[in-house]
């Protein structure tokens, strides 16, 4: 017999090298965007006596024509070498965010947006030095990796005198939407994804300085969206403790609970006891309030030991004798015991307004004041009930309906 292997030449393969893989590269790019971006903020600020702020940055691996129909129809764009990278980039400044530059430095030149077809001689001098100091802001961030000197090869506000590659070229496209006291608009920076590679290389080889924290960043990014947009049921108990089978099968309608409510709700999610809490109602709504765990005995313990102080009746009209109930009781299948609860309502939470949770806080259930509590036994509704006073001044849960 011969096997595959020994047939067959093989040779290791990593699935995700660069060339298989363009998306892994932009990881750089978007890792320092956002510092890029901000430097860029900082220094039209200053140089323009404008407040200008970022508002968000978007990260995109396209090819070259997709890169190049995504630019605004009104811009200013430079065509940019680097060395010693041996390769071109462009920058373009959307033409409504020079415009409120100029307007925000001079004065407003039109009311009406829709005027602006073209830049002015005035907006052409500031947009190109907004090119510069993205340039500039571009290679300091860029700079902690590579030293780089930047030169500009043309101006440009016609998108199909932009090329700077073939159009199946996969480009690293990074833009920022900016915002100044007149205007939004945003500066775009399209470069190459194999002028990437020698920022790769250098990563690789000191991860201990950026890559690891890119890493993280992108993690905490994403661990911050998680947990505002994922939510949980949270959901209460006031009874619980374990039940014999056989009594849960000849429950019936009017019949009392054999278990007795808790001084305090448990709260929990996931199957996880969270906390206790208080409960009442407000504006016709149960409400619960978390409380801080109280000391002494257990709630359930207290139950669980009171478990048969209260005995269910049987189905039917007639009662079975003492000798034969005994005999019930003692038969295989009363032995075994389930957990049964009284679920007094339940909501819905993010994980963060979870975890921002603090004792005292009111939390509003879904249900209201009239809506009956949920009898669950193994986690299935079996039933619902309300309160009622029993003799001891104490109160139980009356069986109001079977599911």
């Amino acid at each position: 017999m011969t096997f595959v292997s020994d047939a067959l030449e093989m040779s290791d393969m990593n699935l995700l090298d660069s060339a298989r893989a363009p998306q892994l590269r932009s990881i750089l790019m978007e890792g320092l965007s956002d510092p890029i971006m901000r430097k860029i903020a900082y220094s039209l600020s200053q140089r323009m006596r404008c407040p200008v702020q970022v508002l968000s940055c978007v990260n995109g691996v396209i090819s070259h024509d997709s890169a190049l129909s995504a630019l605004p129809d009104l811009m200013l764009a430079a065509i940019v070498e680097l060395k010693p990278l041996h390769s071109r980039i462009i920058v373009a400044v959307e033409g409504d965010l020079v415009g409120a530059m100029v307007d925000a430095m001079f004065g407003a030149t039109s009311s009406d947006d829709l005027m602006r077809r073209e830049l002015s001689t005035m907006e052409q001098r500031i947009g190109k030095q907004m090119i510069d100091l993205t340039i500039s802001g571009l290679c300091e961030v860029l700079g902690s990796f590579m030293p780089l000197e930047w030169s500009i090869m043309q101006y440009e506000m016609a998108v199909g005198m932009l090329a700077i590659a073939d159009k199946q070229d996969w480009m690293i496209s990074t833009t920022g939407i900016f915002e100044t006291s007149l205007g939004i608009g945003s500066i775009r920076v399209i470069a190459p994804y194999s002028a990437f590679e020698p920022f790769e290389a250098r990563v690789n080889m000191q991860t201990w300085l950026l890559g690891h924290a890119i890493v993280d960043q992108r993690w905490l990014t994403t661990m911050e969206r998680l947990v505002g947009t994922t939510h949980v049921d949270l959901q209460f108990d006031i009874m619980r403790g374990h039940v014999p089978i056989g009594l849960v099968e000849r429950m019936t309608v009017g019949q009392i609970l054999p278990l007795f409510i808790l001084p305090q709700a448990i709260g929990f999610a996931g199957g996880i006891d969270l906390f206790y809490a208080d409960y009442g109602q407000s504006d016709g709504f149960v409400c619960c309030r978390p409380s801080a765990p109280s000391s002494g005995e257990s709630l359930l313990t207290k139950s669980a030991r009171e478990l048969d102080t209260v005995k269910p009746a049987r189905r039917g009209k007639q009662q079975p004798s003492d000798e034969a109930a005994g005999a019930f009781r003692n038969s295989v299948i009363d032995r075994v015991r389930v957990m049964m609860t009284v679920r007094l309502g339940w909501t819905s939470l993010s994980v963060a307004a979870l975890s921002d949770l603090h004792i005292g806080e009111v939390i509003r259930l879904d249900q209201t004041v009239d809506d009956p509590l949920i009898i669950t036994v193994g986690g299935d509704v079996l039933g619902y009930g309300q309160v009622v006073s029993l003799p001891g001044q104490r109160c139980g849960i009356k069986v109001t309906d079977l599911a």
